[in-house]
C-alpha cells in the first residue's frame, strides 16, 4: 500500500526544528511518518553531500566530504523493533540500511563491544540474566541495569562521543513518554547536537509503577529542549479504519462504558466478552485462535502475568499450536546458550558446565516467590533428583557417543540437543527451546561444513546476547503470546485477551487513571477483532466493560466470525 501521508503528517517529514515531539494517539501512524521523515532526512543530506562534492569538483581541489548520513531509532522490545523495520521498509525503500534500529538495552551493548575493551571492559562482556546472576558458579558480567550506565561512562569520552556524532544526524525514540531518567539521560548522551524526534501518546504511559517513570515530566522536559516544537497528529486511526474499535477503546479508557460505540462494536462483532471457568480458558482460546487463522488473521494473546504467559504458551505447544513468546527474550537467550553447552559437552570442549546452563535456563523460564531459585534448577545442579538423573546419564552417553563420531553423525547430534527438553522433564518453556533449536542446528552445519569450533562459540554466544538485549530481529509469527505490559508497538489482526482469577491490579479503585490506560492501549491493538475471556467475577477495572458488552447482547454475525 503507498503511503500517502496526511497534512498533519506532512508537517512532521518536513520540519527541520532540533527537536520535534509527535504526539498521537495509537495507530494514527507515528511510526511510519517517523520513518517517511527519516527518508526525507537521508535524501536532503545526499542532496547537499552531493552539491559539496560537485564545488569540489568545479573548483579543482581535493575536499573531505562527510560521511553519509545515517539515522538511529531507538525502541523498548525486540518485536517493536522488528515491525519498525516491517513498517518502514516500503516507506524508506534504498535508504532501509542506514537507519540503525535497535533496543536502548540492544544499543548500550552495541557501544560497550566496539569500545569498552579500551576503556575499561576487555574482550568480549557476558550478559548477566537476571536468571544467570542467581545460578552461582558463572562468569563476571554485567547486569542488564548495568549495561546503559556503563554506555554512558563511554559515551562520555570525547573520541566515542564524537565517532555517534560523526554516524548520527538524526535519533528517533518511540513511545519517549516512558523512558525512565537512566534511559533519558543515556539518549541525550548519543550524538547530542544532532536532530532529535520523540514519538508518543500520554494515553498510553503504562508503565509508570513498573518503572518508575512520570510521563508529564518526561514530556515538559522534551518540549523545553533548545528549539523544541510538537506536532500532534489527528486522532484517526490506521489500524481499524471503520473507527469503531479505537472509539470504543477511548470510551473504555476515561471510562463511559455508556458511548455508543462500544455498543456498535459488540453489534458488528468486533468486540466480545467471554465468561470462562478455569477449566474453559484454554479450550475457549484455542477455538478463537483457530477461528481466526482459518480467516489469515494475525493473533495476539494478551495475558495478566508471565506465569500465565508461559503456562498458555505450553498449552499451545502440546496442542502443536506455533507460536511466538513475546517478552520471554531471557528464556530464548538461554535456551542458545544451554543447547550451546550441550553441543560443547558432546564435543567434549573443557570447562564445559552444562549442568549449570541447564539450571539457569530452566530459572529463566521459572519465577519462583521471593526470588529464589526453582526447585528443578537446584535439584540439576545438586544431583538430588534420581528420575532427573536417571534421565542425565543415558543423554550425556548418547552426547558423548555422536559427538565423537563426527560429523557423518552431526545431524543426530542436533536431534539429540533438540529433544534434550522432553528427555529431561523441563515441563516450562517448550516454545522458547524450540525457538532456539534452529540457531543451534545452524552452528551445527558450520561444524560440518569444516568451520573451527571457535568460530561456532561466538556465534552462539553473539546470538544469546543479542537475544538478551533485544537485537534480534527475526520475523514474528502470526500467533503471539504476552503479557499485558509486553502490547506497546503491537498490533494483530484479532487480539485476544485473558484475564483470570485473583490477578493483582494495583490499589487503584475507581475511575482507574492508570488501569483504563491498559485498557485502552490492549483493545487498540486490533486491526478487526478484539476477544476478552474474563472470569465469572471479573476485576472491577474490566467489570463495568464486561456488563456493556453482555447487555448488548451477542452480535447477530458472531457465528460466522467464530467458525470462519
Amino acid at each position: 500500500m503507498t503511503y500517502k501521508p496526511s497534512d498533519e503528517q506532512q508537517a512532521v517529514i518536513d520540519a527541520t526544528a532540533p527537536v520535534i515531539l509527535v504526539l498521537a494517539g495509537a495507530g494514527t501512524g507515528k511510526t511510519t511518518t517517523a520513518a517517511a521523515a527519516a527518508r526525507n532526512f537521508l535524501q536532503l543530506a545526499d542532496t547537499r553531500r552531493a552539491i559539496l562534492r560537485r564545488q569540489a569538483v568545479l573548483a579543482g581541489r581535493r575536499t573531505r566530504l562527510p560521511a553519509q548520513a545515517r539515522v538511529l531509532f531507538l525502541s523498548f522490545s525486540r518485536t517493536a523493533v522488528t515491525q519498525v523495520i516491517d513498517r518502514a521498509a516500503g516507506v524508506i525503500g534504498p535508504h532501509l540500511s542506514r537507519i540503525d534500529i535497535s533496543t536502548f538495552h540492544g544499543f548500550a551493548w552495541r557501544i560497550i563491544n566496539d569500545f569498552g575493551q579500551h576503556h575499561g571492559y576487555p574482550g568480549p562482556q557476558q550478559i548477566l540474566s537476571i536468571a544467570e546472576a542467581k545460578v552461582p558458579g558463572g562468569e563476571p558480567g554485567l547486569t542488564y541495569d548495568q549495561l546503559m550506565p556503563a554506555a554512558s561512562t563511554l559515551l562520555r569520552i570525547p573520541e566515542i562521543a564524537g565517532h555517534y556524532a560523526a554516524r548520527y544526524g538524526l535519533v528517533i525514540c518511540d513511545e519517549f513518554q516512558d523512558t525512565d531518567d537512566t534511559e533519558w539521560a543515556f539518549l541525550q548522551l548519543i550524538a547530542p547536537q544532532a536532530r532529535r524526534m520523540f514519538l508518543g501518546d500520554l494515553n498510553q504511559a503504562i508503565f509508570t509503577a513498573m518503572k518508575n517513570t512520570d510521563p508529564a515530566r518526561r514530556t515538559a522536559l522534551a518540549e523545553a529542549l533548545p528549539g523544541a516544537i510538537t506536532l500532534p497528529l489527528p486522532a484517526a486511526s490506521h489500524r481499524d479504519p471503520t473507527g469503531i474499535l479505537p472509539a470504543a477503546a477511548d470510551a473504555a479508557r476515561v471510562r463511559n462504558f455508556d458511548h455508543p460505540a462500544i455498543g456498535e462494536a459488540v453489534r458488528t462483532g468486533r468486540l466480545t466478552v467471554t465468561r470462562c471457568t478455569p477449566g474453559d480458558y484454554n479450550e475457549r482460546v484455542i477455538e478463537l485462535i483457530r477461528a481466526a487463522r482459518t480467516r489469515q488473521h494475525t493473533v495476539n494473546i494478551f495475558t495478566h502475568t508471565i506465569s500465565a504467559t508461559g503456562l498458555l504458551s505450553d498449552t499451545l505447544a502440546n496442542q502443536g499450536i506455533p507460536h511466538e513468546q513475546v517478552g520471554f527474550t531471557e528464556a530464548y537467550g538461554e535456551a542458545i546458550a544451554a543447547q550451546h553447552a550441550l553441543l560443547r559437552f558432546a564435543l567434549n570442549i573443557p570447562g564445559t558446565k552444562v549442568r549449570r546452563a541447564l539450571a539457569v535456563y530452566i530459572a529463566a523460564n521459572t519465577r519462583v516467590k521471593g526470588g529464589g531459585l526453582a526447585p528443578l534448577a537446584q535439584q540439576m545442579l545438586d544431583k538430588s533428583n534420581p528420575a532427573l538423573e536417571a534421565a542425565l546419564h543415558p543423554l550425556a552417553a548418547e552426547l558423548h557417543q555422536t559427538g565423537a563420531a563426527g560429523g557423518s553423525e552431526y545431524d543426530q547430534l542436533a536431534d539429540l540437543i533438540a529433544g534434550a527438553y522432553s528427555r529431561v522433564g523441563m515441563f516450562r518453556g517448550e516454545e522458547t527451546w524450540a525457538a532456539a533449536i534452529p540457531q543451534t542446528r545452524a552452528a551445527i552445519r558450520q561444524l560440518q561444513g569444516g568451520a573451527p569450533y571457535a568460530d561456532v562459540a561466538e556465534t552462539l554466544t553473539a546470538a544469546r546476547a543479542g537475544a538478551l538485549v533485544g537485537a534480534g530481529n527475526q520475523r514474528p509469527r502470526p500467533i503471539q503470546v504476552m503479557n499485558l505490559h509486553q502490547t506497546k508497538g503491537r498490533e494483530a489482526d484479532t487480539i485476544i485477551l485473558l484475564l483470570q482469577e485473583d490477578e493483582y491490579h494495583g490499589g487503584e479503585g475507581e475511575p482507574f487513571t492508570a488501569g483504563s490506560k491498559l485498557l485502552y492501549v490492549v483493545m487498540t491493538r486490533a486491526r478487526q477483532q478484539a476477544h476478552i475471556i474474563v472470569p465469572t467475577a471479573p476485576h472491577p477495572l474490566w467489570r463495568p466493560l464486561v456488563d456493556r458488552c453482555e447487555n448488548e447482547g451477542e452480535p447477530a454475525d458472531i457465528l460466522p466470525i467464530l467458525t470462519g
